[in-house]
């Protein structure tokens, strides 16, 4: 195999990665439209963590 060849088959692996990536984004958002036909809003909002508020240390009077 000469650098020419080489090159080509470089290339030619290139364009078939690019492709691939392509048709499997297509394939995702297809997927992901089917699944916000079938589920509920609620459960494609995206959450956060929830944390508890931290509590605050009760003050006491000076003269107590």
């Amino acid at each position: 195999m000469n650098y020419a060849q080489l090159l080509q088959v470089i290339a030619a692996s290139c364009l078939m990665t690019v492709a691939f990536m392509l048709a499997l984004r297509s394939l995702l958002q297809r997927f992901n439209r089917l699944l916000q036909q079938y589920l509920s809003p609620r459960y494609l909002q995206p959450r956060g963590v929830r944390r508890r508020k931290s509590v605050s240390p009760v003050e006491r009077d000076a003269h107590e």
